[in-house]
């Protein structure tokens, strides 16, 4: 059988010049360990000399998946693209599955109507796991896919483990990340310490004050902890007001980068230095943290790494593992700011 390589064949087409079934040339394009790989040649041969390209619905069918992976983000769009922790997430979920067949896809869920949306994709089983980037604010999305029994894994702890032995979970161990960054203040000398963690209701914020306060305790009460957005403005503003109430501090636990440049640039404004005034620890070793003046002290979260890991971790559960817990290790990175 001779097939124009202007026109576009079909599976028929690959099947009737190989001289095998549909079925047949359909295992062999889809690498199946029931064909020999002598036919699995020939038959590639062949699609490629008659310019086969394969359906990516039909090969779905074949193979009973999608091949491709949802990473779910449940915070807003502005967030998604002004906070460095969700690139790196990113990064290192879509370099991990680089190197097999499945596609990355944003699943975005941070409005009603993108929920009821995305509610429709589980329903349909649009894709074959689902990593979900930001899972303390995913709340009914989660009930959903444990109902479905979709594979998923969480890029964060979830206060009292709701989902052990039915997610796989991927985070750094905040806990000791902030005891690092308490540690390093008493060492400095200071007792003045004023934390400003972030937003009260993320799980990691929970870790980091339990954490500074493991090291501080007493001398970091409540009145002490300042809870605030991620940004720097947030930073910026939270140290503002402090310093307008005379509230007396030399040293300053951020909990983010983000926040600890919004610090620095609050202290700058009334004349005070920093580190010779006040000191200052950030948290993710983000670009920022080596762009902002002084450089700037922080805790190293291996995002990218734990990115690559959830992917990894994703790929295992499709092909039928277990959940498992992956906790990872935090690095004090010391500069100028301390």
């Amino acid at each position: 059988m001779t097939i124009s390589k202007a026109s576009k064949a079909t599976l028929a087409d690959v099947a009737a010049a190989a001289g095998v079934s549909r079925s047949t040339a359909s295992r062999a394009l889809n690498d199946s360990p029931r064909i020999s790989e002598a036919t699995k040649r020939r038959i590639r041969q062949i699609a490629t000399s008659c310019n086969f390209v394969p359906n990516a619905r039909g090969r779905a069918l074949a193979v009973g998946r999608s091949e491709t992976i949802a990473m779910l983000v449940t915070e807003s769009l502005d967030e998604l693209f002004s906070d460095p922790t969700y690139g790196a997430f990113i990064g290192g979920i879509t370099e991990q599955l680089s190197e097999s067949a499945y596609l990355p896809i944003l699943l975005q869920a941070s409005l009603p109507h993108e929920r009821d949306r995305v509610t429709k994709h589980f329903e349909r089983r649009s894709f074959d796991a689902v990593i979900d980037i930001s899972p303390y604010r995913s709340g009914p999305l989660l009930d959903q896919l444990r109902d479905m029994g979709i594979p998923a894994v969480l890029c964060g702890q979830l206060e009292g483990h709701p989902y052990r032995d039915v997610f796989s979970t991927v985070y750094s161990d905040d806990i000791e990340g902030a005891e690092l960054a308490a540690r390093a203040m008493v060492k400095r000398g200071r007792t003045r310490i004023i934390a400003i963690p972030g937003p009260r209701d993320n799980p990691a914020v929970t870790d980091r004050v339990r954490g500074y306060r493991n090291v501080l305790r007493d001398a970091l009460p409540p009145d002490r902890i300042v809870y605030t957005g991620w940004s720097a403005s947030d930073g910026f503003l939270a140290t503002r007001r402090l310093l307008e109430q005379t509230v007396a501090f030399d040293g300053v636990l951020a909990g983010s980068d983000r926040i600890a440049s919004g610090v620095i640039e609050a202290l700058r404004d009334r004349g005070l230095q920093v580190p010779g005034d006040v000191s200052i620890v950030g948290f993710d070793d983000h670009p920022i943290a080596q762009t902002v003046v002084p450089h700037l002290t922080t805790v190293r979260q291996p995002l990218r790494a734990e990115g690559r890991k959830a992917a990894e971790v994703a790929l295992g559960m499709i092909d039928g593992a277990k959940p498992s817990t992956t906790v990872m290790h935090m690095e004090f990175i010391e500069r100028d700011s301390l």
